[in-house]
C-alpha cells in the first residue's frame, strides 16, 4: 500500500485538465461562430440601409430635376444647396447621359468619377445596380447606386448617388473590437469556470482514489464511497465493491483454504512422527516395526491423495484442469465403480446396487468421471450407515445424461447442507482429523469436476430421510 496522490507528470495529462481544455476550446468555437454571424448580419444590415437610403435619395434628387423641369442648372444649384446643409459630406449625386457625359454633379469635384465605368446597357428604369468601389486616397470606400431613366424624347439618362461607408466601417471595426474582446474574456472565463467544473466533477474519482489507496490485505473491508447521485461514477464505484467484495471472499476463501489444508496436512505428519519416535524408544521386534510400517504406509497414503485432491482443485482455480475429453459410457463407468465398492459395502452391512437401463454416451473426461462416482459412493458408504441402501443408477432426458446417487441413511441437517461442498468441511464432526472420517474434499472436488465438464451437481438430503444426488451432465 501507498500513500499520497500518484504523480502524474505532462501537461494535459490528468481528466480535469482535459476537460478544461476541451471545455475552452468548444467556447471559444461557440464565441467564434457567435460572433462570425452577428458581424456578417451586421455588415449586410448596414449596407442594406445604406442601399435603402441611396435609392431613396436618388428618387428624392431626381424630384427636385423634375421641378426644375430638366432645367439642369437650377437643378443642380438646389441640390448643391440640399447637400451643403448636412453635417457630413458623405453623400454626392450626379446625372449621367448615355455617352457617360456629367451633365449634373453635387460637387465640384466629382467624387463618383470612379464609378462612371458602369455600363447604359446595365442600367433600366426597373433596376436599379449597386457597387462598391474602392478606397479613395482619404481611405474611405463608395456605396454608389445606379438608376436610369427615359425621358419621352427616348434619350435615357443615369442618375447615380454616393455614400461614404467611412461611418460603416468605424462601426463594424468596434464591432471586430468588441467581438475580439469577448472571445478573449470568455476563454478566460471558460478556462476559470472549466478548472472549477472539473474539479467539481471529479472530486468522486478524486475521493474514489483516495479511499482505494488505504485499502489492502489488512483492510479488505474497505468500501468505496458513492455520492449518491446515481450517475456513472456511483455505478462505477458499484461495480468497483463489487469486485472488492468477491477479491475478499476470495481472499477468505484461500485463507480458511490455507488454514485447513495445514490442518489436515498436519495430523498425519503428527502421526507418522509419533510413530516414528515411539519405534525409537527401545528395541522392537520385527512384527511391531512391521506394524509402525504398515500404519505409516497409510498415513502415507492419505497425504498423497490429501495432495493429489488439493493440486487437482488448484488447477481448477486456475482454469488450468486438464480434460482429456472422449466418448463414453456413463453407464458402464458407473457399473464398473459399483463392482469395485461392493466389497466395501458389504463390509460395512450396507446393500450397494445400480440401475443402467440404457446406454448413455457422454463425452468427458472418463477417469474424472470415474473419480467423481467414486467419491459418490464412498460418501454415501461412510455415511449411510449398517442396515441401509445405496442405489445408483443412470438415465438421460432432453439430451441430457442424469447420474443419481441415493441413500435412506440419516440425512444432512439445512445446517450442514448449506456447506456442504465447501473444502475441508465434514458434517459428521467436522475437521476432528480422524482418518476414517476423510479430509472433506470428496464433495468439493465432485462439483469441481462437473462444473469442468458443463455439466451441474446437485444435493438434496433431510434429517433422517436420507440423502440424493444428481449429476446432470451433456450428451
Amino acid at each position: 500500500m501507498f500513500s499520497g496522490k500518484p504523480k502524474i507528470s505532462g501537461f494535459g495529462k490528468t481528466i480535469g485538465a482535459r476537460l478544461t481544455w476541451w471545455g475552452t476550446l468548444t467556447m471559444l468555437t461557440v464565441c467564434t461562430l457567435v460572433c462570425a454571424l452577428v458581424y456578417v448580419a451586421v455588415y449586410i444590415s448596414l449596407h442594406r440601409e445604406v442601399d435603402r437610403f441611396l435609392i431613396g435619395e436618388v428618387h428624392e434628387f431626381m424630384a427636385i430635376v423634375d421641378d426644375e423641369s430638366w432645367n439642369l442648372a437650377e437643378a443642380q444649384e438646389e441640390i448643391r444647396f440640399q447637400l451643403g446643409s448636412r453635417a457630413e459630406a458623405d453623400l454626392s449625386f450626379r446625372i449621367l447621359d448615355q455617352d457617360k457625359n456629367v451633365l449634373l454633379s453635387s460637387h465640384e469635384t466629382d467624387p463618383l468619377r470612379v464609378s462612371s465605368d458602369v455600363e447604359i446597357s446595365q442600367v433600366s428604369p426597373v433596376d436599379s445596380i449597386f457597387i462598391t468601389t474602392p478606397k479613395n486616397r482619404s481611405g474611405h470606400s463608395l456605396r454608389v447606386c445606379s438608376v436610369g431613366y427615359q425621358r419621352p424624347d427616348g434619350r435615357t439618362y443615369i442618375a447615380q448617388a454616393g455614400y461614404v461607408l467611412d461611418l460603416i466601417g468605424a462601426s463594424l471595426a468596434k464591432l471586430r473590437m468588441l467581438c475580439i474582446f469577448a472571445i478573449l474574456v470568455g476563454a478566460v472565463l471558460s478556462i476559470i469556470g472549466g478548472r472549477i467544473l472539473a474539479r467539481r466533477i471529479l472530486a468522486p474519482v478524486q475521493a474514489m482514489t483516495l479511499a482505494a489507496q488505504q485499502i489492502g490485505a489488512q483492510r479488505l473491508s474497505e468500501r468505496l464511497p458513492r455520492s449518491g447521485n446515481g450517475d456513472e461514477l456511483d455505478q462505477l464505484s458499484e461495480t468497483l465493491n463489487q469486485l472488492m467484495e468477491r477479491i475478499e471472499k476470495h481472499v477468505q476463501q484461500m485463507q480458511q483454504f490455507t488454514a485447513d489444508a495445514s490442518h489436515e496436512l498436519r495430523t498425519p505428519l503428527a502421526a507418522l512422527r509419533g510413530n516414528a519416535e515411539v519405534a525409537l524408544t527401545r528395541n522392537r521386534s520385527a512384527e511391531e516395526l512391521r506394524k509402525v510400517l504398515e500404519d505409516s504406509i497409510e498415513h502415507y497414503d492419505r497425504l498423497t491423495k490429501i495432495a493429489d485432491d488439493l493440486l487437482l482443485l488448484a488447477r481448477a482455480d486456475a482454469g488450468c484442469l486438464p480434460l482429456n475429453r472422449q466418448p463414453m459410457r456413463l453407464e458402464q463407468a458407473v457399473a464398473d465403480v459399483v463392482d469395485l465398492y461392493k466389497p466395501l459395502a458389504s463390509e460395512h452391512g450396507i446393500e450397494l446396487t445400480s440401475t443402467t437401463p440404457v446406454e448413455t454416451w457422454v463425452n468427458a473426461d472418463g477417469s474424472l468421471i470415474r473419480q467423481l462416482i467414486c467419491n459418490l459412493v464412498d460418501n454415501g458408504i461412510k455415511y449411510a450407515g449398517s442396515g441401509k441402501k445405496i442405489q445408483v443408477f443412470t438415465s438421460s432426458e432432453n439430451g441430457t445424461a442424469k447420474l443419481t446417487v441415493t441413500d435412506d441413511g440419516p440425512g444432512v441437517s439445512p445446517e450442514h447442507l448449506a456447506h456442504i461442498f465447501d473444502r475441508f468441511y465434514r458434517a459428521d464432526r467436522a475437521r476432528t482429523g480422524r482418518s476414517q472420517g476423510g479430509a472433506g474434499l470428496g464433495l468439493s472436488i465432485c462439483r469441481t469436476i462437473a462444473e469442468a465438464h458443463d455439466g451441474n451437481l446437485m444435493i438434496t438430503s433431510e434429517s433422517g430421510c436420507g440423502t440424493t444426488v444428481v449429476l446432470m451432465l451433456p450428451k
